[in-house]
């Protein structure tokens, strides 16, 4: 627990309190809902279009895709209602740049203080600082830190989940900091256990109202994982992975925008840190309102494959799985960086070449 309080930034970790939750980081997710409603007394919780909180009934109410919900139907539960998210290279409202920005912060506002929105005054906002499955879109810090004027000023809790961004992914230990910001609450699995299943919720003291026993589960606290993750925080802040993970995500970008020369097939390069993803397009679709092409749905696959067949494993993400996702180990060396880049323009090439 002393190793994970190092880790914070002071302002939260002076009055932060931490709840271990089940293997996975969904409970961690559900934990939160659970925190947020208890302590504010309101069931409302607001999400982002393109997010991914996890799998479990709670998590998947907050999801932004649509393909692993339409099985199900209705989902246990209700209360979630949806806000667009400041994805910059297709803004939700057509604008993009500092203008998305101050509109999107604009209509959030407005939505928690207009007294016909419709919406009821929510428990809590979830979001990810940089969206994982949603195609690597970074937030905008800007508006991550009027997300926060607005949160605090209704006295709604602001829940970060660095499930995925967190523990040095994004070039700072938490993609929280790159904004300067303190969160209400903060979820964290995957890294955190150093590949051993553990999940945490670290939470500011004034929403500490629920009792004993309310999130229980039998495996919190693996003793094993719990051990690990001790090792693993240790060796982040001894070795500053975060600082290599920022070097190393800018070699890379680098590396991809010289490749976005000589193929217009890379629409938009984006993320933070060692959490990077291409969003392939078609250059020859009609432009969309702010003047990109579409995406490419068959391109993202294509590369895959060509890249796999040279040794280099890649994931796919964003809207119709156009976006390719670069998530390296945080120790790749710059060489190993320079050969993933050559890979990549191989293989895209070849996938260029196959249409």
């Amino acid at each position: 627990m002393q190793d994970l309080f190092g880790l914070l930034p002071p302002a939260l970790a002076r009055e932060a309190k931490i709840q271990f939750c089940g293997p996975t980081g969904t409970d961690s997710v559900e934990a939160a809902l659970k925190l947020v409603r208890t302590a504010t007394g309101r069931s409302t919780v607001l999400s982002f279009q393109g997010g991914y909180h996890g799998m479990s009934q709670g998590a998947l109410s907050l999801m932004g895709s649509l393909g692993l919900k339409k099985p199900l139907g209705a989902l246990l539960g209700s209360g979630v209602q949806f806000l667009p998210y400041p994805y910059d290279y297709r803004c939700p409202f057509g604008l993009g740049g500092a203008e998305g920005v101050r509109v999107n912060l604009h209509y959030l506002e407005n939505l928690l203080n207009d007294p016909e929105a419709g919406v009821l005054l929510p428990a809590a906002v979830i979001v990810e600082v940089v969206q994982g499955e949603g195609g690597v879109i970074p937030a905008d810090l800007d508006w991550l830190r009027g997300l926060r004027r607005i949160t605090e000023q209704a006295c709604v809790a602001l829940i970060v989940d660095e499930i995925q961004s967190g523990f040095g992914r994004t070039g700072k230990m938490f993609a929280f900091e790159h904004a300067g910001i303190i969160p209400d609450v903060v979820v964290m699995s995957k890294a955190i256990g150093g590949s051993l299943p553990l999940a945490v919720v670290v939470y500011r003291d004034w929403l500490d109202t629920w009792l004993p026993g309310a999130h229980a589960g039998t495996f919190r606290g693996n003793q094993m994982a719990m051990a690990a993750g001790s090792a693993v925080m240790r060796c982040l802040k001894d070795h500053d992975l975060a600082g290599h993970a920022a070097a190393m995500g800018e070699r890379l970008g680098e590396h991809l925008r010289i490749l976005q020369r000589d193929f217009p097939h890379l629409g938009d390069i984006r993320g933070r840190g060692l959490m990077l993803g291409v969003e392939l397009v078609d250059p020859t679709g009609t432009p969309d309102i702010q003047g990109h092409p579409p995406v490419h749905r068959q391109l993202a696959p294509l590369v895959q494959r060509e890249c796999l067949k040279r040794g280099l494993i890649l994931e796919l993400g964003g809207r119709h799985g156009s976006v390719v996702r670069f998530l390296p180990p945080l120790v790749i060396t710059a060489s190993e960086v320079d050969r993933v880049a050559d890979i990549f323009g191989r293989a895209l090439a070849a996938a260029v070449a196959s249409l």
